[in-house]
């Protein structure tokens, strides 16, 4: 017998749409630095620093959702 109340449509819906919200933000981030290389406002070189950097900071927004998607269940 489970005695934990069920997650509301509506608890749901914000774990998901803050998974979103990071998403749209990471490629978003991602394009602007893109057309900054392809105008030659970024060089190359640097590039491939940034582009580690905003990888790593996504890895850190996707654990951290995570995270917290485990510490609002109830």
């Amino acid at each position: 017998m489970n005695l934990e109340p069920l997650k509301t449509e509506a608890e749901i819906r914000t774990v998901s749409g803050v998974a979103r919200a990071l998403a749209s933000l990471t490629i978003l981030a991602l394009a602007a630095i893109a057309i900054l290389v392809v105008l030659d406002v970024i060089p190359r070189a640097a590039f491939a620093e940034v582009a580690t950097k905003t990888a790593m900071i996504a890895g850190i927004c996707v654990v951290s959702v995570v995270a917290i998607g485990f510490l609002t269940r109830r």
